[in-house]
């Protein structure tokens, strides 16, 4: 069988949402077990039989909350629904092409409770109460689906639903890190394939016009807007380790050839009562389902846990927040510390279900049989994530730098899902600030931008009740945020530089004035910010509070003010090639004017730099960084700026994420040296034995976060120096800092095709084969020089 998502486009405004219909699915109900009351964690089976007499190819709309999984025929068909609010519920449309005879479709639905006495600020401590996602927004357990081709409408057809909520156990693991991915699952596979039916029951009835424009509460229903994500089964990798026993004591390398023959199609058979470990080694950092099939075992249990990486402790009860992991591929006198699920074997055996994908390098698989033996018949994850093709590409003269661009694209496709993610082992959570860097390296590595539209458009649909964006989104809990409220106006902006979709912008300029509305309020009568909302996060300086440095959380931060200063000038931007120019004017006057009272307030004639605050010694880097970036500095603060960052010892300094401004920094400025010195941190990285970029600096919690990455955007866009140089990226600028790199191939996407460049240094001097798609002209500057480019290849000497 086979099936592909179709995407519809959004229908009718807003403001019509649940009183009028908007999409097809409207015609269906909701429905649910009779038995089970709103606000209780349920896990439901929901089946349906029908005749086909001839072969078809029928389109059907399925969504449910919180999450399902659709098969047909025992093939998967969707799951979902992308992550979504209940302003905009998503509902997956999908073409199936059907053989005659009879079929069976087969939804598992699960809606968890979350306890009424959760705490979500922290996820680290010794609370055991297991927590559904915090990335996942409710309104009540359902499950929807609509065809106009099939007899299978929900509210119509006889659904059929079985209750395996006793199937399976919920509990939560030891993570000693923040941790908010939603629970773990212990499945009884003795009950799991069984259970009564019932007839289901109708929740919500097909949705009726209201003609005085009053809204039904619950789920307004929004169509798809990304493809199906990516269930491809893989294995491979290694196993590092085989030993008898269930402790957690550390691990010694003992390849296993029986084992490893597992991974290459082979089988193997446990005895009964017997207890064995098994340490599995994928090589690289990977996202997943577990793919465990086994024959015989009944009694049998299987435990199977991910982790990044493993610890340098004794055993895993002396692993804290600050337990170092070493080398990322060595295991030697290590232990493993990481979560997952667990199955109770029946008597039939067969293949593992699941209901969330993890993430990780290392699997940690314990067996322990029961009276009869057990048959590992597969081993290996159903691999997961947006279905990525790259576009562009690099290579060149240091192969050093070159050994990066594997780890940075999967650093990318290990946080790309239903939007960008920050790290998918730990939140599974959209952050501005990460998707900002996202979606910038995205546009230099694939032309297809549909998860960074989605992330934007989430962040959007955030801005109700406080009229900022929420810091992330979508979250069960709303976390406030007025810096990254700033960041996605950026994030808006290189959206509008660097993709031409000029009808997506104009839907977003009402909360882009909107927000800009909320952040000026915010100001007093010197024309500085004096509140700082929520949590008004800069980076993950060790010696700042919680991530916000000297005077941030009181509203008296240069650095808080810079970035007011750069999200007016990225509003500038947008209003000038969608909105209206005059408002464009207004606001970079107003950041001009911000910028004033910043030097005048912060400005320190004695050091010859800007300080984070009044009345405190402590300089960063931040602030000399986001000044310069501003390009309002006049030429002799800006060598100030740029010889403290050299010169200054003392200053905070910028950890991975803030690393990138300070990049683009030093390229503005023609610090050419100074940016190449900056790299040394991704250098080493593969000498650690990374397979994705880390969050921060060691101790790091996060192996896989993808804010890490952001030196793949700077390769094309820096160092080969490939920049839009109009709105909708319709002219280009290549300015190149080589630095120590003698030759470039690469490849950038473009909306109009592909920029392709092949730049030789020699010298002082440039030899340079530059093609550029149809309709796309533009500038290379060389040391001064300027040369037109024209559509088509063009070759120069400089």
């Amino acid at each position: 069988m086979n099936c592909h998502r179709i995407l519809l486009p959004p229908s009718g405004h807003l403001a019509n949402a649940n009183t009028r219909q908007r999409h097809p699915a409207e015609n269906a109900a909701w429905i649910w077990h009779p038995s089970r009351p709103v606000g209780e964690t349920a896990i439901l089976r929901f089946t349906l039989s029908f005749e086909l007499s001839e072969p078809a190819s029928p389109v059907i709309h399925v969504t449910g909350d919180q999450r399902f999984q659709l098969r047909c025929d025992g093939n998967e068909v969707s799951f979902g629904p992308d992550r979504c609010d209940l302003e905009h519920w998503t509902v997956q449309s999908l073409q199936l092409d059907l053989e005659s005879g009879r079929h069976t479709f087969e939804a598992i639905v699960w809606w968890l409770a979350d306890p009424e006495a959760a705490s979500r600020t922290d996820q680290s401590g010794a609370d055991p109460l297991p927590r559904p996602p915090m990335a996942q927004m409710t309104w009540r357990g359902g499950f929807l689906l609509f065809s106009e081709d099939l007899p299978v409408c929900t509210g119509q057809a006889d659904w059929m639903v079985a209750d395996l909520t006793s199937s399976v156990r919920l509990f939560r693991q030891r993570i000693p890190q923040y941790f908010d991915v939603g629970p773990s699952y212990e499945f009884d596979l003795a009950t799991w394939s069984g259970g009564e039916t019932c007839t289901a029951a109708v929740v919500t009835e097909p949705l009726e016009q209201n003609v005085y424009g009053v809204r039904r509460p619950g789920w307004c229903l929004h169509p798809a807007s990304l493809p199906e994500q990516r269930r491809q089964f893989w294995t491979g990798g290694k196993i590092r380790a085989v030993r008898a026993g269930w402790g957690e004591e550390a691990f010694c390398e003992s390849a296993d050839a029986a084992w490893q023959s597992l991974l290459e199609g082979g089988e193997i058979e446990i005895p009964p009562h017997s207890e064995v470990t098994v340490l599995w080694d994928m090589e690289h950092y990977r996202c997943g389902y577990p793919a465990l099939s086994v024959r015989g075992g009944d009694g049998a249990r299987i435990e199977w846990d991910w982790a990044e990486a493993l610890y340098e402790a004794p055993n895993s009860s002396a692993v804290d927040s600050v337990t170092p992991k070493g080398h990322r591929g060595e295991i030697q006198g290590k232990s493993f510390l990481g979560f997952g699920d667990r199955w109770r074997i029946g008597p039939d055996g067969g293949q593992m279900p699941f209901l969330w994908w993890r993430s990780g390098r290392y699997v940690r698989v314990r067996l322990r049989t029961a009276d009869h033996p057990l048959r590992i018949q597969k081993l290996g994850i159903l691999g997961t994530g947006y279905p990525f093709e790259r576009s562009g590409g690099w290579t060149s003269s240091d192969p050093g730098w070159d050994r990066l661009f594997p780890i940075f694209e999967n650093s990318y496709r290990c946080s790309a899902h239903e939007q960008w993610t920050d790290s998918p082992y730990y939140e599974q959570m959209g952050y501005v600030g990460d998707s900002l860097l996202h979606s910038l390296s995205s546009y230099v590595l694939f032309s297809d931008d549909l998860v960074t539209r989605r992330s934007i458009e989430l962040f959007e649909w955030s801005r109700r009740p406080s009229g900022l964006v929420a810091e992330r989104y979508p979250s069960a809990w709303r976390q406030e945020s007025v810096t990254y409220s700033m960041l996605w106006l950026m994030m808006v902006r290189d959206f509008v530089n660097w993709r031409d979709e000029p009808e997506f912008i104009s839907g977003l300029l009402p909360g882009v004035r909107g927000v800009m509305a909320e952040i000026e309020a915010l100001r007093h009568e010197k024309g500085l910010l004096v509140e700082a909302p929520g949590w008004p996060f800069i980076d993950w300086v060790p010696e700042w509070d919680t991530g916000c440095g000297p005077g941030v959380r009181e509203g008296d931060s240069s650095i808080f003010n810079l970035h007011y200063v750069l999200c007016l000038q990225a509003t500038a931007e947008i209003e000038d090639a969608h909105g209206d120019p005059v408002l464009g004017t207004r606001c970079r006057l107003l950041a001009s004017e911000v910028f004033s009272a910043v030097l005048s307030r912060y400005w320190d004639e004695k050091r010859g730099l800007l300080l984070d605050t009044v009345g405190h010694a402590k300089a960063s880097e931040h602030a000399q960084v986001f000044a310069l970036v501003t390009g309002l500095l006049d030429p002799e603060k800006s060598q100030l700026c740029l010889k403290a960052l050299r010169d200054e010892e003392d200053l905070s300094r910028m950890t991975i994420y803030a690393a990138f401004y300070l990049l683009d920094a030093l390229y503005r400025h023609g610090e050419e040296s100074g940016f190449h010195r900056q790299l040394e941190f991704w250098r080493a990285l593969p000498a650690l034995g990374f397979t994705a970029t880390p969050e921060a600096p060691e101790p790091t919690r996060s192996d896989a976060h993808a804010w890490g990455s952001h030196p793949a955007w700077h390769s094309l866009a820096s160092i080969a120096g490939i920049r839009p140089a109009a709105p909708g990226f319709r002219r280009v600028r290549i300015a190149p800092c080589p630095g120590p790199i003698k030759n470039i191939k690469c490849s950038m996407p473009h909306p109009r095709g592909l920029i392709e460049a092949t730049l030789e240094f020699v010298a002082e001097n440039v030899s340079a084969t530059i093609t550029l798609p149809p309709g796309l002209a533009g500038t290379f500057l060389w040391r001064g020089s300027e040369h037109e480019l024209l559509a088509g290849t063009n070759r120069l000497l400089a």
